[in-house]
Order: C-alpha cells, then sequence, then structure tokens
C-alpha cells in the first residue's frame, strides 16, 4: 500500500484533518495501562497515523516502538518468528538466555525510544513491515528450535517473563491458531495455555514505562475463545473498525490528483462529500480501487455515483438518473393502467420516485442521502387490491424488468433463528458458508425491489435487520461481506387491520355502503401504528418508514368492470398464444361477473375474487370444450345465453 504523505492531499494541508484513527487512542491507553491486547476487526486494511496512511500491521509496529519498546517481533504459523531490524533475532536469543548485548542498555534494548509522530515515519514504517514479512532475516538464520507453533509460543513465554528490554510480540492470524479447546485435541489446547501463562506471567521492565506485551490480531474475535479475554483485567480486545466519515474523506481527498481527468484548479469538495457518503461502510484498501477504475472506465471524481456504480454494482448505467427522470411525468398514468382503483397510492408512489431521482430529503448533509435505498414504503390494506401488483409495476417502470422484483414471504420468518437466514450463519455454524438469502440476492442484483411480504409475521428479532438497512444501506453478511441497498426500493406489505373491515362489509351485508377512503385509510395507519409502537414495541422502525405507510382502498363496485376486463384481456392474449381465437360478449360476462362480486364476501377478498369468478365462468368452460371437441385451434364465442351460465361456441358447431 502506497504511503500518503501530506503534500499528496489535494484540497490543502492536513490541518483540521485527523491526525490518526480513532482507535490508536484506545490502543495505546490500554497498552500503556499493561494489558496485553486482542487487535480484532479491520486489521487488513489501511489506517491513519501522524497524517499518513499505512497498513494496520505497520501502525502497530510504530505505536509498540514509539511508547517504549525496545524489541517489536511478530508471528504466524507461515513466517514464523521474526523481528524488525537486522539483528532482531539474535538480540531476542540474548534475552531468553539471561544476558543483555554489549553495548545495549537494559532499558531499550539498543534501539533508540523514538516518540510517534517524529522521524522519517513513512520509510520506517514500510522498512519494518518488509522486516516483518520475512521468515528469514537478512544475514541471521532462523533458529530451528522455533519451527512449530508450540516451540515459538513456549520463547515467547520466555520472553513475556524477562525484564531487562521492553518486549512486544504481534501474534497475526491468531483466528487460525488459537481456537475453541472444546473442538480440538489435546496438543491446541496446549497452546492457548501456553498464550494465556505468557500473559498472566509478562513482567514490566524497572527502567520502562510498559510491560511486556503479547498482542494477538485476529479479524473475528468471535473466532478466538472467550475465557482467554472476558473477566480478564489484563486483557482487552480492541476493535479497528471500518472507517468513518472524516478518515474515507481524507483517504479519497489524498488520492484525488490520481482520478482520471483532475485538475488541480477544479473545485471537488462537492464530489468528495457524495464520494465518501457513497463508500460508507468500505475499506480503505478498497477505496483504492476507485482511482483505478476510475481511468480504465474514464469516468472523473466529479461523476462519483456513476464511479461507485461501477466499482461496487458492477453497472455502467444508472437506472435511477436521467432515463427514470424522463418517465416520471407519465408514471401515475402507467402504474394506474395495472393497479386498478389505488389512485393515492399510486400517487404517493410516483412522488416518491420523483424524490428518488432528484434527490430531495430531510437531511443536515444534502450528500449523505446517497447511501440509503431510494425509497421505503408500507403497503397496507385488504387482499387482492394491488399491493403485489404494484410492486411488479415498480420493477418494470423503474428497471424495465419484472424479474428486477425480489420477493420474500416473510410468513417463513416467523421462528427466532430465520433472523440470521437474511444475512447468513454466524462463523462455526451450519450454512455459514453460503452467506445470508437477502445478501445474497441483493449482491447479485443490486439494482432491484425488494418486497418483503406479510411483514406482520416476521419475528421481531428481523427488524434489527431492517433498521440497519434503513439507517446505513448496508448489512454485513456472516463472511464479512458488506453488500449495499442503496440501489434499490424497499418495500413492506402488510395486511395488518384487513380482518376487522372484513367483519365490517359482512356484518352490513349486501347493498351496504362500504366505508368511505378516509375511514379506510384511518383504520389502516391505525393498524399499521399500533402494531409497531404497541405489539412490537418498535416505534424506531416505523419512524424510519415516515411517510412511507400507504393505505389501500378497497375494491368498490365502480372499478369491478375494468379489472374483469383486464382480466378478460390477458385471456384473449394468452388463448392467441395458442392459436385459439376468443370472441367475447363482454357485457353479458361482466353481468356475471358483477352480481357474483356483490355479495360481501366476495367483496372482501378483493381483485383476486374477481379472477376466481372469471375462472369459473369463463375459463373453465373454455378448457372443458377444447377438450371435448379436440379442435385446439380456431374461433370459440363465449357468450351468457340464460343471464347466469357462460356458453361456449366451439369451431364448425354449436355450444
Amino acid at each position: 500500500m502506497t504511503v500518503m504523505p501530506p503534500d499528496r492531499l489535494a484540497d490543502g494541508q492536513p490541518q483540521g484533518r485527523p491526525r490518526a484513527s480513532p482507535w490508536i487512542q484506545r490502543l495505546v491507553a490500554e497498552i500503556v495501562r499493561g494489558r496485553h491486547v486482542i487487535l480484532h476487526g479491520n486489521v487488513h486494511d489501511v489506517a491513519l497515523l501522524d497524517h499518513h496512511f499505512l497498513p494496520v500491521g505497520a501502525v502497530v509496529q510504530e505505536v509498540l516502538s514509539g511508547i517504549g519498546f525496545g524489541l517489536v517481533g511478530s508471528y504466524d504459523q507461515i513466517d514464523r518468528l521474526s523481528f524488525a531490524g537486522a539483528d532482531g533475532e539474535r538480540r531476542f536469543a540474548r534475552l531468553l538466555g539471561g544476558g543483555v548485548p554489549a553495548g545495549e542498555s537494559p532499558g531499550n534494548g539498543g534501539q533508540s525510544t523514538t516518540a510517534v509522530g517524529s522521524g522519517n515515519r513513512a520509510g520506517r514504517a514500510a522498512a519494518a513491515m518488509r522486516q516483518m514479512d520475512r521468515a528469514v532475516v537478512a544475514g541471521a538464520a532462523e533458529p530451528a528450535r522455533y519451527g512449530t507453533p508450540k516451540e515459538a509460543l513456549e520463547a515467547i513465554r520466555r520472553g513475556m517473563a524477562q525484564d531487562k528490554t521492553p518486549l512486544a510480540i504481534v501474534v497475526n492470524f491468531a483466528d487460525l491458531l488459537l481456537l475453541d479447546p472444546e473442538h480440538n485435541d489435546r496438543s491446541d489446547r496446549e497452546l492457548l495455555l501456553i498464550v494465556k501463562k505468557a500473559m498472566m506471567g509478562a513482567a514490566r521492565v524497572p527502567s520502562s514505562r510498559v510491560s511486556n506485551q503479547l498482542m494477538l490480531v485476529t479479524s473475528s474475535l468471535a473466532a478466538v475463545p472467550g475465557w482467554l479475554y472476558r473477566d480478564e483485567p489484563f486483557v482487552r480486545p480492541v476493535e479497528v473498525p471500518l472507517p468513518g466519515y472524516e478518515e474515507r474523506r481524507a483517504y479519497l481527498a489524498s488520492e484525488a490528483p490520481e482520478y482520471h481527468g483532475y485538475r488541480r484548479d477544479a473545485d471537488i469538495t462537492q464530489p468528495l462529500r457524495v464520494l465518501t457518503n457513497l463508500t460508507e461502510g468500505m475499506a480503505l484498501s478498497e477505496l483504492s480501487g476507485l482511482q483505478r477504475m476510475s481511468h480504465l472506465e474514464r469516468v472523473p471524481l466529479e461523476s462519483a455515483r456513476e464511479l461507485v456504480n461501477r466499482a461496487v454494482f458492477g453497472q455502467q448505467k444508472d437506472p435511477w438518473g436521467d432515463r427514470l427522470a424522463g418517465r416520471i411525468p407519465q408514471a401515475e398514468q402507467i402504474l394506474s393502467g395495472r393497479v386498478i382503483g389505488q389512485h393515492e397510492a399510486v400517487q404517493r408512489v410516483t412522488r416518491g420516485l420523483a424524490a428518488a431521482t432528484l434527490g430531495i430529503d430531510f437531511v443536515a448533509d444534502p450528500f449523505s442521502i446517497e447511501a440509503r435505498p431510494k425509497g421505503v414504503f408500507f403497503f397496507a390494506g385488504p387482499t387482492g387490491v394491488g399491493k403485489t401488483e404494484l410492486c411488479r409495476a415498480l420493477s418494470s417502470l423503474i428497471f424495465d424488468d419484472e424479474t428486477a422484483l425480489i420477493r420474500f414471504d416473510m410468513s417463513t420468518f416467523s421462528e427466532p433463528h430465520t433472523a440470521e437466514r437474511l444475512t447468513g450463519a454466524p462463523p462455526g455454524y451450519v450454512g455459514h458458508e453460503r452467506g445470508g438469502e437477502l445478501t445474497n440476492r441483493v449482491a447479485a442484483r443490486p439494482f432491484s425491489v425488494l418486497l418483503f411480504d406479510e411483514i406482520e409475521k416476521a419475528h421481531p428479532a428481523i427488524f434489527d435487520k431492517f433498521l440497519q438497512i434503513l439507517e446505513d444501506g448496508r448489512l454485513t453478511d456472516g463472511l464479512g461481506r458488506t453488500t449495499y441497498f442503496s440501489q434499490t426500493l424497499i418495500i413492506f406489505t402488510s395486511n395488518l387491520g384487513a380482518s376487522g373491515i372484513y367483519e365490517q362489509i359482512k356484518k352490513n351485508g349486501a347493498g351496504a355502503e362500504l366505508p368511505s377512503w378516509e375511514k379506510v385509510q384511518e383504520h389502516f395507519e391505525k393498524a399499521v401504528r399500533d402494531h409497531f409502537t404497541t405489539v412490537l414495541n418498535r416505534p424506531e422502525l416505523l419512524g424510519r418508514i415516515g411517510n412511507g405507510v400507504l393505505a389501500f382502498d378497497l375494491l368498490r363496485p365502480e372499478y369491478v368492470d375494468a379489472i374483469a376486463v383486464k382480466f378478460l384481456d390477458q385471456l384473449v392474449a394468452s388463448s392467441a398464444r395458442a392459436d385459439i381465437t376468443l370472441e367475447l360478449d363482454r357485457e353479458s360476462i361482466l353481468d356475471v361477473v358483477r352480481r357474483k362480486m356483490a355479495r360481501p364476501e366476495s367483496m372482501a377478498l378483493g381483485g383476486r375474487e374477481v379472477r376466481n369468478v372469471l375462472d369459473s365462468v369463463v375459463r373453465d368452460p373454455l378448457v372443458d370444450s377444447v377438450q371435448r371437441g379436440g379442435q385446439r385451434r380456431g374461433v370459440y364465442r363465449l357468450f351468457v345465453p340464460d343471464g347466469e351460465q357462460v356458453a361456449v361456441a366451439a369451431p364448425g358447431g354449436d355450444a
């Protein structure tokens, strides 16, 4: 990783920028207090130290040297035990033998204790990392007695116990070395015991401010046995988190001159803010790929959204851009043609799409909206009134593809353990290697409409996942992979409150006036609000959805004809593909549908019941006639001669 000095910063000197990554301060505090550290999290990234971006390993080396450790080494099972400096191994061997090489003071082991932030930091850190990465230090043979993990850890334990030179040993990839003793044989348990005894027996050099330090480095704290650090005063986990806003912005600014088309006189303040928001949840090492993508695709820093789409999502054209903006004026008409009788819901969804294309929202930073989903809606209402159909219509409108609709039946997520299905099982559990159902599907198709159907049937633990998606626009799966939801439209559907409406319609009986739209809207919005605040006790999720709760109206008699005609047109089209031409006496057929749908129990089932009626009075007689006559081609005429039963006139014969 290239070291970034202050003179590479694109928008001025580093004054006002963070000098170091926040976690470094806690790391220093724990070491000075005499505690051994388990460094976990984003440990394979780069971090900020004294305005320079260095690999985390180099930062640790700098910190340990800077606060007084005279000898710093590292260990892993491949490179084994090695030390910074040409004579590090020799000095370590002398420590184990009880002596101190001639000319070295016992307080610093022959190395000058340089304060963090002085000297040629970039050169020293790079050289230190090269030394630490080599299994054999130049000019010194690798000691054979450290050939196995047990031998190396025994030597480290003895080094921790000496009080001549402040010693720090960093054990890398500790999760691969120190496994849970319940799942290992006796030799593996011995390694764990050696590590713990080394920590417990670490000495403090009288002339130094620090105690000998044994640091374990792992990407996942869960992979290290809990008993090694829980309730132990001498061990503390320290997390290396993903970089925050300021750290990402400083890194992107340092790389700005490397982007395609960069000009020193250009004002890149706004593009940097947009790019910083879009890259939330990314490691700094991932950000370094953006400038390479910029040159490969010839996309400048000013086109931040397009750059991230290409680098993260593999998408060259943004479907949320100008193409969708051009469709917004006709969107209400297009959607109403597919979802009949739901003018209010269609109008509010169209307004939400317009806001998504414009980027208009209530945010302190006008560019922070970039990382969140494009829109969030909660469709509440009776069954069969067009909630799912509107989701399909939106997928077609936005992405020109109904298969861009990713649907989850939340009734299958009713048990507590099913919450892990969305992001994948944690390490050590069955199915961990497969990742999560939700994260996998969104990673494969980041530009999509996400439909969580019958959300009220999901277990409450599920809603923790949704809170993170709605707030941060991302989820991390059990494999540590981050999936971004910034290009999705999220829709929850629910029948909450439907049973009360059904009972009211049935109680009023045939011919009774249906509740007004205002009463229906109030009823369903109250049902949703009560469920989240009283039943689930999760008002915060309702707050994230805000005005996205949309009530769908009942199926009213004036829309029955239009819905029936829509289904009849579909029947005619599908018959034509089978070389059957249908001639329909539509008025007589519609009259039958009206009479059957006038029953309160039918009206309560919505448009889905219209299709069921047409199934029995039109489609079934047609299929029976084709099967009996054996003529799979030709013209079939459907009519209602007696006002009740549809008749079919087959080719060359009577009904």
